[in-house]
């Protein structure tokens, strides 16, 4: 039991670090293939500076988290697991 929930403890931490990743990669990506057009900028800039939006962006709570590792954790002890055991004896069948 003890080892089941480690196992999938280190699993959703796993797939939880491997999304904060590509998140990174993605937004390095995407910066450095950014090409500002200033020509294009200096044109626009009285529709720019007349047009001003208020309000909030929402970013995921710390809840939101934590829900995502247990169900994660949860996935991991529940489906994968039991999956992963019946391939093995599987395999060691003569």
């Amino acid at each position: 039991m003890v080892k089941t929930i480690r196992n999938a403890l280190l699993f959703a931490a796993a797939v939880h670090i491997l999304y904060v990743i590509v998140q990174v990669v993605s937004g390095m990506l995407l910066t450095m293939r950014h090409v500002p057009k200033i020509v294009d900028a200096y044109s626009s800039k009285q529709a720019l500076e007349s047009q001003v939006t208020f309000g909030l962006t929402a970013s995921p709570s710390g809840w939101l988290y934590a829900l995502t590792f247990a169900g994660t954790a949860a996935m991991y002890a529940f489906a994968l697991q039991p999956l992963l055991r019946r391939w093995a004896n599987r395999r060691n069948r003569p």
